[in-house]
């Protein structure tokens, strides 16, 4: 399975919700192809909506199954005050939750339980192991 990431977002989150995909992206991508998600012959494309209050109604959330593409389309809304103001862990969690959020979807591309059990296995471990692998980097930004 391919992982694939964009996003819907006000300005004043974005430097942060672009950061938070620039670890997630490539980690995910190592980890799937390490793991029998790799044998999922499909894409997950991430594309989350953070948006402030005023504006939160003009962008639902609008998740959906392309089945003859092989795509699940992700858009869940995310928490648009953490990614102004809370702290890259924080950031990261959240941008992280939405991502989740597709594991039972993934049934529909022809994931096997265990392909779906290894997705939620990253998943859970994703915060700790990106803020470990990158902790020199992240130091220096």
């Amino acid at each position: 399975m391919k992982f694939w990431a964009s996003a819907e977002v006000f300005r004043l989150a974005d430097p942060a919700l672009d950061k938070a995909r620039r670890y997630v992206e490539p980690f995910l991508n190592g980890a799937f192809s390490a793991s029998s998600v790799a044998a999922l012959e499909g894409e997950l494309r991430y594309v989350p909506i953070a948006m402030p209050e005023g504006l939160r109604q003009r962008y639902p959330a609008r998740s959906e199954l392309r089945k003859k593409e092989r795509v699940y389309v992700s858009a869940p809304q995310l928490n648009y005050e953490i990614f102004v103001k809370g702290s890259f862990e924080d950031q990261l969690r959240e941008y992280l939750r939405g991502i989740a959020e597709s594991a039972p979807h993934l049934a529909g591309l022809g994931a096997t339980s265990q392909q779906i059990e290894d997705f939620n296995k990253i998943m859970a471990t994703a915060v700790e192991c990106i803020l470990t692998e990158y902790e020199d980097k992240l130091g220096s930004e």
